[in-house]
């Protein structure tokens, strides 16, 4: 219960926060080169996410 009270409190003085501290963002120099990689990435992993699940429902398809 102690802990809920703190999470209450906690939240309650976010919102109440008229200044809060800056966000420290990473800069980069190269920019939209890293920015093209990094989705082309994740493009890969979401796509080879989807293919093995395909194949797991395919199989699950015969099996029924």
């Amino acid at each position: 219960m102690v802990d809920h009270l703190k999470n209450l409190l906690r939240g309650a003085s976010g919102v109440l926060d008229i200044a809060p501290e800056k966000r420290r963002y990473q800069l980069d120099q190269r920019g939209f080169a890293t920015d093209a990689e990094r989705l082309r990435g994740d493009f890969a992993t979401v796509g080879r996410g989807l293919s093995k699940q395909l194949k797991r429902e395919s199989t699950n398809n015969r099996t029924r």
